[in-house]
C-alpha cells in the first residue's frame, strides 16, 4: 500500500519519521499485533482542541496520529469507535483472521 493512501491529520504532506511522544494523557483503548491504540484529547494542537486516535508499540511510548477529530460534543464518542475499529484490525491482524 502506498504511504498516500494512509489517513492523516496533514494529507498530503510526508509521514514524520520518527514517531511523537504523547503531549496529554494517552487513554489506551487496548492491543494487537504488538501495538496499542490510544486515544488523546489535544487542546493544544496546531489545528485547535482536538482528539487524536494513535497508534503506537506496544513496548515503546512513541505514537503517531492516524486520525484526528475536532473535539465537539459528540467527537469523543466517534473517536472510541474510530480506535475500536482500528484496534479489532490489529486483533483480526494478529490471529490471521
Amino acid at each position: 500500500m502506498s504511504d498516500d493512501n494512509v489517513i492523516r491529520p496533514a494529507f498530503g504532506t510526508p509521514r514524520r519519521p520518527t514517531p511523537e511522544a504523547p503531549r496529554a494523557p494517552l487513554r489506551v483503548l487496548g492491543t494487537g499485533a504488538g501495538h496499542r491504540v490510544g486515544l488523546i484529547r489535544d487542546p493544544e494542537a496546531k489545528e485547535g482542541d482536538v482528539f487524536r486516535i494513535v497508534v503506537g508499540p506496544e513496548d515503546e511510548p512513541g505514537v503517531e496520529t492516524v486520525a484526528l477529530l475536532p473535539a465537539t460534543a459528540d467527537a469523543e464518542a466517534e473517536a472510541e469507535r474510530i480506535g475500536f475499529a482500528i484496534l479489532r484490525t490489529l486483533e483480526m491482524v494478529e490471529g490471521a483472521f
